[in-house]
């Protein structure tokens, strides 16, 4: 069951932020390396690499708190280092903390969310002190790309790669969610939360769009498909679904006006894509056929993201998929 801070105000994505390596969603062989470490008690600086959205930094924390317990708010010392990035900050805030006396029997835990956004000066800087204060302080890394990391840091911390989370634990999460904040979401909605995700495993902001449906509906109100893809302000599946059904039965007359309609509702061209290419995905269609269908959507969706977001241009990519049915 997940921990809960039970205070309303707060925003759903600190509301469900996991407070135990047990509440943690995916990467289940990682959480057991951390698991591992805190049972022994022997902590090593730690790097996690990998997407946003995966858990790096819930893990991070969560592993901190567990690790410290109640001794949590003073032996840990948190930051961002996209925002804290330079030099000055380590000469400051971090070195004071690694000088501060430590507990008998626990490191002191240094987080550094985002480090691949510390500039090498500051990097060069952090290596001495953690040379200098093994004996007292463990540092934790988060970062979206290792590339950034100075190798004499990544020689000295222990490298997990935290990787996409599946979309059956995704689901069973927002299923938690849901029920705990008394919405009602079916199936088909809380996947279409899913697919409107940019990297698809980015739990914050599908957090961020069941408060936007728990702001519009509330009680017995059952929200699926259709609804979730309204309040995204994204074309509607069914109107796309129509569109395949047109293109299936060769009628390149209907698909047009299908299109047009959703281009005179306001939606970006690139917008329409994406739902296109989530329908098509999930369709039953020959394997051959989708494979064609999505390059061909792919390939335009680069011209519409550059600025070629025309009734014409997306006209051209209607005849191409058009063609493949013939």
């Amino acid at each position: 069951m997940i921990n809960v801070v039970r205070m309303d105000c707060l925003p759903l994505v600190e509301k469900y932020r996991p407070q135990k390596l047990d509440d943690i969603v995916g990467n289940k062989n990682q959480i057991i390396f951390l698991k591992k470490f805190i049972e022994t008690g022997n902590i090593p600086n730690l790097l996690l690499n990998g997407e946003p959205g995966g858990g790096k930094t819930s893990a991070v924390v969560a592993f901190a708190k567990e690790y410290l317990g109640e001794l949590y708010n003073e032996y840990c010392l948190d930051l961002n280092a996209s925002d804290e990035r330079g030099i000055e900050v380590v000469r400051s805030k971090i070195r004071i903390f690694s000088q501060r006396r430590a507990c008998n029997d626990k490191y002191k835990l240094i987080i550094l969310d985002e480090s691949d956004n510390m500039t090498n000066a500051a990097q060069l800087a952090l290596r001495r002190i953690m040379e200098q204060y093994v004996d007292t302080t463990r540092f934790l890394f988060t970062c979206n790309n290792i590339d950034n990391i100075i190798s004499s840091i990544q020689s000295i911390c222990k490298i997990m790669f935290f990787g996409r989370i599946d979309k059956e634990d995704i689901i069973d999460r927002l299923v938690i969610v849901t029920e705990m904040e008394g919405i009602r979401v079916d199936r088909e909605g809380l996947e279409s939360i899913v697919d409107l995700s940019v990297s698809r495993t980015d739990l914050r902001e599908m957090l961020n769009r069941i408060e936007l449906v728990k702001a519009n509906y509330e009680g017995e109100v059952e929200i699926g498909k259709n609804e979730i893809y309204g309040l995204c302000d994204k074309p509607s599946p069914l109107v796309v679904k129509s569109f395949l059904q047109s293109l299936e039965n060769r009628d390149l007359k209907g698909c047009i006006n299908l299109i047009n309609e959703l281009k005179k509702d306001g939606y970006p061209c690139s917008d329409i894509c994406i739902t296109l290419n989530t329908e098509i995905i999930n369709c039953n269609m020959d394997e051959d056929l989708k494979r064609r269908l999505l390059m061909i959507i792919g390939n335009y969706n680069m011209m519409f993201l550059e600025g070629n977001d025309s009734l014409l241009m997306i006209g051209a990519m209607i005849c191409k998929m058009y063609k493949e049915y013939l």
